[in-house]
């Protein structure tokens, strides 16, 4: 559970910041110019508030929603470390979320 709540809020704040004019284009390379992305916060909100729900009604309701206040500075620190210094790294974290959301049910 830890794995797909973690995964879902890095995926929406990366959305999120995505959706902003300033920090879109580094954020998305040459991926900013596919239809679907056009607006990228619609589904930043969604994922962010689908992670809340995860951490609301899961098994361990209190250190679940616990740990999804921690994450959202942690996922936050580096989506902007990752914009101020390499763009790339916000990026391959992408990968590494879908990845711990499609490992979420095997963990």
């Amino acid at each position: 559970m830890t794995m797909a709540i973690t995964g879902l809020l890095y995926l929406g704040m990366f959305a999120l910041a995505a959706g902003m004019s300033r920090s879109g284009p580094p954020l998305l390379g040459a991926q900013a110019r596919l239809a679907w992305l056009k607006h990228p916060a619609r589904y930043g909100w969604a994922l962010v508030i689908g992670s809340a729900l995860l951490a609301i009604f899961a098994r361990d309701g209190g250190q679940a929603l616990v740990l999804w206040f921690g994450l959202i500075p942690f996922a936050s620190a580096i989506i902007l470390l990752g914009l101020t210094y390499r763009p790339a790294v916000p990026r391959a974290c992408v990968a590494v979320a879908a990845l711990m959301i499609a490992a979420a049910p095997f963990a």
